[in-house]
């Protein structure tokens, strides 16, 4: 009986937590063992899946960049076309002010505005004529720019 109660506790023993979760890394079952760092497949395997989330993570963001900086662009674009046409329709609202084929108080305010800069753009290219300059050359720091563009 000596013997089948040393093996019965035995049996008791190694039985004892069977069956019971042990939290991984804390004694007991294959939780130590999945964490070692020599060889170890299940460490490697998590550092593949961890940079193949961050690769996926970092293409995804890119994207999102890539395409945020083409709207980005075309919303430029279309900004300086409509205020071409804004210039060309003004150039021709003017030109038939001038020509007597509309009538409008705001247009002919307008018109009157923009002959009063034209004057002081002549009085002001003589002036950098007088000292020397070239009044169509582009501003320093300027270069590449158009008026209007940011």
């Amino acid at each position: 009986m000596a013997e089948e109660r040393e093996e019965g506790t035995e049996r008791a023993g190694d039985d004892a937590g069977a069956g019971e979760p042990t939290p991984a890394g804390r004694g007991g079952g294959g939780g130590a063992s999945d964490r070692r760092i020599a060889g170890d497949e299940p460490l490697g395997d998590m550092f593949a899946e961890l940079l193949g989330k961050l690769w996926r993570r970092g293409r995804v963001e890119m994207e999102r960049a890539a395409r945020r900086g083409r709207e980005r662009i075309t919303l430029r674009q279309l900004r300086g076309d409509r205020d071409r046409m804004y210039q060309k329709l003004g150039k021709e609202a003017r030109a038939l002010l001038e020509a007597g084929e509309i009538e409008h108080p705001g247009l002919r305010r307008g018109v009157e505005r923009v002959r009063e800069l034209e004057a002081k753009l002549l009085e002001a290219e003589d002036a950098v004529r007088a000292v020397g300059g070239d009044p169509e050359a582009p501003d320093p720091g300027s270069e590449g720019t158009e008026a209007g563009e940011s």
